[in-house]
């Protein structure tokens, strides 16, 4: 990707879209959730009647008992929230515009890299 990027005098982001690989696919995640955030889902889940006021209202009344926990406790929320991030499931929507167009420019970035590649291949062996 570096090749195409230098050779076209384009960033990496601009690329990546041009391959249509998606603008967030290539964006790191924290893979280490926090205990605290571990907490607040399993608050949620325990009391989901709605609202921000009471999540927020929640959340203070929570921040105390958050406190009082061990390190093996939050450990344990942690193990719980990871295992529920695992079973947790996304979906993909994609047209057959869009395939297309995914098709079309992967084939166009292929083709420029296959282009150089070979440009390099020739300038190196005349070089000899």
């Amino acid at each position: 990707m570096k090749t195409i990027t230098l050779a076209n005098h384009k960033s990496i982001n601009h690329v990546q879209r041009e391959l249509y690989l998606g603008h967030n696919s290539f964006r790191t995640r924290r893979s280490k959730p926090s205990a605290w955030n571990a907490f607040c889902w399993k608050k949620k889940k325990e009391h989901d009647d709605g609202g921000r006021s009471a999540l927020s209202a929640l959340v203070q009344q929570a921040s105390e008992e958050y406190r009082s926990l061990s390190m093996e406790d939050k450990a344990a929320l942690i193990e719980e929230y990871m295992h529920h991030k695992e079973h947790k499931t996304f979906g993909l929507r994609a047209t057959a515009k869009s395939k297309v167009n995914n098709i079309t420019g992967t084939l166009k970035a292929i083709e420029n890299e296959v282009y150089f590649v070979f440009l390099f291949f020739i300038f190196s062996c005349t070089c000899h």
